[in-house]
């Protein structure tokens, strides 16, 4: 009688669990008999842009942005892989590249080191289009992080040894792209679309040849002539006010200099329009997978 009893209970007790998941699974299917009713749109607040300059004319773009204690600072540099010259493609990219591997004082190594002291997360980074020395910090620490910024941006050292093993890691790079479908279509697919002669249609790190050949002289070429107050702009967006972080971009940027003319940049040429269906097979034998692009 006992276990009867049991049995039954357990039965109810499974019956209403079963209902119950049914009631929550039909509640949450969507009723599709006709279109959800559209609401109001979401009210968009841009945060207001304080358009500032050092006295070297430097621009400084000011976001303040007080929910959290931490600055974001950018350099940008309005120069990237498309000021190129001819048969030094990667040149731009390299370049950037090379900012953090040693900068005033410090190796890479000990530049790495006090940034992480601060508790700073410094990167550079290059596109076609411009070139960037990017910093995140708390505030508590931005005073004691921008020397360390402005040495990357400003007094970058180029070490040799340092050169040469970025080279070998972007020449073992496009070594390994040759087994990555993913990879091969990123630098063939440009290549269709835009031409070889064109800067879009190579890849930003350049080819072997080019990268080969690169030079310390090289590198501190390009950044003589790119890397300038004329040809940049600081972005801040942080915990920061116009009264508190002026003065400290101004001791650490305020006397950048340009050398010389501002170089001569060719427009980028137009590409050749595709007046005709095409498609182009990149064959990959025993690839595991497929890629296609279209445009």
């Amino acid at each position: 009688m006992i276990s009867d009893r049991r049995f039954r209970i357990v039965d109810c007790v499974v019956v209403l669990i079963m209902a119950a998941v049914a009631a929550t699974a039909s509640a949450q299917n969507p009723d599709r008999s006709k279109p959800p009713v559209i609401g109001p749109p979401p009210s968009l607040k841009l945060p207001a842009i304080q358009k500032l300059k050092l006295s070297n004319g430097l621009p400084v773009w000011l976001v303040e942005h007080h929910e959290v204690p931490l600055a974001q600072i950018n350099v940008i540099v309005r120069s990237g892989s498309a000021a190129d010259p001819i048969g030094k493609y990667g040149v731009g990219s390299l370049t950037a590249a090379m900012l953090d591997e040693g900068a005033g004082t410090r190796s890479s190594l000990e530049l790495a080191d006090a940034l992480e002291f601060l508790g700073a997360n410094l990167s550079t980074v290059s596109s076609f289009d411009y070139s960037a020395v990017r910093m995140s910090v708390p505030v508590s620490k931005l005073a004691e992080a921008l020397p360390l910024m402005a040495d990357v941006t400003l007094r970058p050292t180029f070490p040799t040894s340092d050169l040469e093993r970025l080279r070998k890691e972007r020449l073992t790079g496009l070594l390994q792209a040759r087994d990555n479908p993913a990879a091969l279509i990123q630098l063939a697919f440009p290549r269709v679309i835009f031409g070889p002669t064109h800067r879009y249609g190579t890849s930003a790190n350049g080819l072997p040849p080019a990268i080969e050949a690169f030079t310390v002289a090289d590198l501190q070429t390009f950044y003589r002539a790119h890397y300038r107050p004329d040809n940049a702009t600081i972005l801040v967006v942080g915990d920061v006010t116009q009264a508190s972080v002026m003065p400290m971009l101004e001791k650490q940027f305020g006397s950048w200099k340009a050398e010389g003319m501002a170089p001569l940049v060719a427009e980028v040429p137009q590409a050749p329009q595709l007046k005709s269906r095409q498609v182009y097979i990149v064959d990959k034998p025993e690839a595991a997978q497929s890629q296609i692009r279209i445009d």
